[in-house]
């Protein structure tokens, strides 16, 4: 059997074509990574009020809240920056508390909608979105906000399973031609597959309990770092010779090893250590029995009735 690391091939093995080519490739994906977090920001910030994003804001794009409509929470969150004014939103979140009356909608609601929303909310457009071109349809949007529906996260589900993990899969190729412990390449290459599985399961949960939405950032926050960490260490191994990192390493070592030493056996770090370890255990006991309560009402006490419910609602809105 060969010996993997004479074998294995490294960055400083590729031609100089294979590295802009490679470099381009990894500084798109960093580039779209930035445009991502920014739709992240711009689809679900303000859905609870306030300016900004919040754990809230997330719990909400999921969960729904019974405090405002579908109207109310897209205006107030991600299509809050079409309209013209802030008169405008006014306008339509004062007729949503007054009723949402038939006339008030022909005189003032309608040609807010038809000048700023129809763009897209119309079935000319052939954009997946809720029409607003009737009265009888913009009243549907009017009833308490659900969150996401399960078709919808069905659909944005397989699109990102398989768009993300083609990029992962690349991005993971050439992070195996870095110089690196074995164990923390392994490591680093499975993180952000995990991260994206349980990133997409936490919008099914979150739909039902808003309190997964904090596993939610977490998840998608892990697979950012550990896919840009390869992107870089990628880039930097790929353009500065390997004996580069080696002496940078070994100035670190040499230069904190005294600080390495006190954080890994001082009295001190030990202690620290212990306690952390104590209370970790703490917090995963009461994360696993919430999670069991969070079963046994769900599958054992209604038998999955729920979940069939949701499923035969999803295949009949697909039909």
């Amino acid at each position: 059997m060969r010996d993997c690391p004479r074998y294995c091939q490294r960055f400083s093995d590729i031609s100089i074509s294979e590295r802009i080519l490679n470099s381009l490739f990894l500084l798109t994906i960093a580039i779209g990574y930035l445009f991502s977090l920014g739709q992240v920001y711009f689809t679900h910030q303000g859905r609870d009020g306030q300016p900004g994003l919040s754990i809230a804001d997330v719990a909400i794009a999921y969960h729904g809240s019974p405090d405002q409509t579908r109207l109310a929470a897209a205006i107030n969150g991600p299509m809050a920056g079409n309209l013209k004014s802030p008169a405008d939103k006014e306008i339509i979140l004062d007729w949503i508390d007054s009723g949402a009356q038939h006339g008030i909608y022909e005189s003032q609601v309608a040609p807010v909608l038809q000048r700023d929303c129809l763009g897209c909310h119309s079935p000319a457009s052939g954009v997946k979105v809720p029409p607003l071109t009737s009265y009888e349809e913009v009243v549907k949007l009017t009833e308490a906000d659900r969150g996401a529906s399960i078709p919808s996260l069905v659909r944005v589900s397989h699109i990102h399973l398989f768009g993300i993990a083609f990029i992962l899969f690349f991005v993971g190729k050439l992070f195996i031609y870095c110089d690196m412990p074995v164990w923390l390449k392994r490591l680093t290459i499975g993180i952000p597959f995990l991260s994206m599985l349980v990133d997409i399961f936490a919008w099914y949960l979150t739909r039902e309990t808003p309190a997964f939405a904090y596993l939610l950032v977490v998840s998608g926050a892990l697979m950012g770092l550990s896919l840009n960490f390869q992107i870089a260490l990628c880039l930097y191994q790929m353009w500065l010779p390997i004996s580069y990192y080696r002496s940078f390493a070994a100035m670190l070592k040499n230069r904190y090893a005294d600080l390495w030493e006190f954080v890994l056996f001082s009295e001190q770090s030990i202690r620290f250590r212990k306690a952390v370890r104590q209370k970790g255990w703490e917090a995963c006991a009461y994360l696993w029995e919430k999670l069991v309560c969070w079963l046994d009402r769900e599958l054992l006490l209604r038998k999955g009735g729920r979940l069939i419910g949701m499923c035969q609602d999803g295949i009949k809105r697909l039909m």
